[in-house]
């Protein structure tokens, strides 16, 4: 086996919205190398020093346009002396490391969080295009085409679809 040589920590988002009476999530497209690829949700890695929460407000501005005015869960969060406690909708991890185009070996853990935003997202953002608000019928479409939908985010998708049948 390949020595581990970095974690990347994530924190990412489900945003729901109320769009003419009707649920829907916010995702995105990833563009990786300047090429438009799968739908997710928004998201990515956590700066050195910063929480999960921060993280979450910073990437959801960035890749989205959209500021977080709340997020579910958030009761419980709480940060002291260092130690963050978070009360997340998903968590994910890649088990098995991923080698990137420099050779370096890595894995991925990431903290989903539902929450709400406003604003009106951007046409494109940092690293993201075709952002968009989704029922949970075009979600569903997308999780059954392959390779449409992020792996990372699959878990939380499944999540919010079973949440919004209930």
């Amino acid at each position: 086996m390949k020595e581990l040589q970095q974690i990347y920590y994530n924190a990412r988002a489900v945003i729901e919205r109320i769009v003419n009476g009707e649920r829907m999530v916010l995702i995105q497209r990833r563009i990786s190398d300047g090429v438009p690829t799968y739908f997710e949700f928004p998201g990515g890695c956590m700066n050195e020093g910063e929480t999960f929460i921060d993280a979450l407000k910073r990437e959801v501005l960035e890749e989205t346009g959209l500021t977080v005015t709340k997020i579910h869960g958030i009761e419980s969060w709480a940060y002291c002396e260092g130690i963050e406690s978070v009360k997340p909708y998903s968590v994910y991890q890649l088990v098995q490391y991923w080698t990137n185009p420099a050779g370096e070996h890595f894995k991925s853990v990431g903290i989903h969080f539902k929450c709400e935003a406003e604003g009106d997202p951007l046409a494109k953002g940092d690293d993201s295009e075709s952002i968009q608000w989704a029922t949970p019928e075009k979600l569903r479409e997308l999780l059954d085409e392959p390779g449409m939908f992020g792996y990372m985010d699959r878990g939380a998708a499944e999540t919010y679809l079973s949440d919004a049948n209930n």
